[in-house]
């Protein structure tokens, strides 16, 4: 979700078509074969669309399949970690946090990233394994952050100067984050910077669309929708319309429900 707005903040004449798991969710405890079906079963559904390019809103994901999805689809994939590696690469941050489920803690993959893209700063990874089904569900404020206050003590206790929400959950209980760590550390949403990487590749394939006309968006949701539509809407503080798909366990693949 917080992708799909940062898409209708930076690309808001682009049609978009989102693709919602929550039959599958949470992804923080699968293993990467389970993930891999998962998410070339979506990108299979969204091939159907001709899509020009997606963009893989899940860290999860984004840490354990990206590099293998590039190799058997046609179109361009945006992950969530990349974008932000490269754009902090010549920081000045010298101790960086990031908070993130558990599967992509145990990947390393953004210290790795980071480290690729040349940040020569420490990077403090800490995993926080049921914050994004708390912000699914919409837990109460008490609860949520007394499960963020043991989640983030790690990272207090590293003195981070800056923190990656390395979760697609995680910027819409932002504010919550920053109390727990104590109200002056920056927080840094991945989201921007992969829409941002998103927006310059289709510029550079010169497929940006012209606003001839009005924009349309189509969210597809794999799990129950009147609790999707209730939510996602509560977070993006609009009306919400998805339409139902199915999931073959058999095949292995989403289908439309007619």
């Amino acid at each position: 979700m917080s992708v799909l707005r940062e898409l209708s903040r930076q690309l808001p004449q682009e049609n978009v078509i989102y693709f919602a798991d929550t039959f599958h969710m949470p992804y923080g405890p699968r293993s990467a074969v389970e993930l891999q079906k998962l998410v070339y079963a979506i990108l299979h559904f969204l091939q159907e669309y001709n899509v020009k390019l997606v963009i893989m809103a899940c860290n999860t994901s984004s840490a354990l399949v990206l590099e293998s999805a590039r190799q058997e689809f046609p179109f361009p994939l945006v992950g969530m970690i990349q974008p932000i590696a490269k754009s902090l690469a010549a920081s000045s941050i010298r101790r960086l946090g990031v908070l993130a489920t558990e599967a992509t803690v145990r990947s390393d993959k953004y210290a790795q990233e980071f480290r690729q893209a040349g940040f020569t700063g420490e990077v403090y990874s800490c995993a926080c394994p049921a914050l994004a089904s708390l912000v699914e569900e919409g837990a109460g404020l008490d609860h949520l952050e007394g499960v963020l206050t043991e989640c983030v003590a790690p990272l207090r206790q590293a003195q981070v100067e800056s923190v990656v929400l390395g979760c697609t959950h995680y910027p819409f209980v932002a504010e919550s984050i920053n109390r727990v760590l104590g109200g002056c550390i920056p927080l840094l949403n991945p989201a921007s910077y992969a829409v941002a990487q998103a927006k310059s590749l289709l510029t550079a394939r010169h497929l940006l669309r012209s606003a001839t006309s009005a924009p349309r968006e189509t969210l597809f949701v794999s799990g129950d929708i009147l609790t999707f539509e209730r939510r996602a809407g509560q977070l993006l503080g609009r009306q919400i319309v998805a339409t139902q798909v199915g999931f073959s366990r058999q095949e292995g693949y989403f289908t439309h429900i007619y």
